[in-house]
């Protein structure tokens, strides 16, 4: 459902390639060095990285289609759910939480997988305000401890061991171009799970409050 929700979208997050590709020029990596990109999905970002700095690019994703999608000289796609081995100059994870067991506990095994001195580049939601229980349940069944406002949300960081070196957040447009392209698609593909999710989705949009709830940010944290 998620592949035919996000369609012909290079990223699966509310971020701008702009902000992406901001980041990327921002990284301190050495030639050779390890990247990993946690749950990386189609690659893009990935890509993007070895493009631009001379790495060692190594992906995994649990969806097997997804990486037979992405794979590209010079890239090393896995299917799996667990990382394989580091420690990695680079730690990737962005939208992807879930994967090393959701915030904050991910911050945690993410400073494990780099060595010191090494970068975490991290795409993580917060509340922009505290969500209600109809904003929840539109969500999917969410709770509200499963993040933390922008502040806490690099508190945590920091208590993990990471120390936040810059940032930037999904603005309003991104996000209405992100989940307005999944309601259309899943509706265009109908399906009574796909339609379902784009019903959701709308109700969540739509009500009070809806669009100024969750927030999205892009930051580059370095392991102290």
């Amino acid at each position: 459902m998620s592949r035919v929700a996000h369609g012909d979208l290079l990223l699966y997050n509310p971020l701008s390639e702009a902000q992406i590709d901001e980041a990327i020029g921002l990284l301190d990596l050495k030639q050779g060095a390890r990247v990993l990109d946690i749950a990386c999905g189609t690659a893009e970002v990935l890509r993007r990285i070895a493009a631009r700095w001379e790495v060692e690019a190594i992906g995994y994703d649990s969806d097997a289609a997804q990486i037979e999608q992405a794979r590209a000289p010079g890239l090393e796609l896995l299917v799996a759910d667990e990382p394989p081995s580091g420690p990695f100059d680079l730690a990737v994870c962005i939208a992807s939480s879930h994967a090393l067991g959701g915030f904050p506990e991910a911050l945690g095994r993410l400073r494990d997988l780099v060595s010191p001195g090494g970068q975490v580049l991290l795409g993580e939601g917060y509340w922009r305000r505290e969500p209600s229980p109809e904003y929840l349940d539109a969500l999917g069944g969410a709770t509200a401890d499963e993040l933390s406002d922008y502040g806490g949300l690099f508190a945590a960081a920091e208590a993990a061991g990471l120390a936040p070196l810059w940032s930037c957040v999904s603005t309003e447009t991104d996000w209405d171009r992100y989940e307005w392209t999944q309601v259309l698609n899943a509706e265009r593909h109908g399906g009574q799970e796909l339609l379902e999710r784009a019903a959701a989705a709308r109700r969540r949009l739509t009500m009070p409050g809806g669009r100024d709830t969750l927030g999205f940010a892009l930051a580059l944290l370095r392991r102290s």
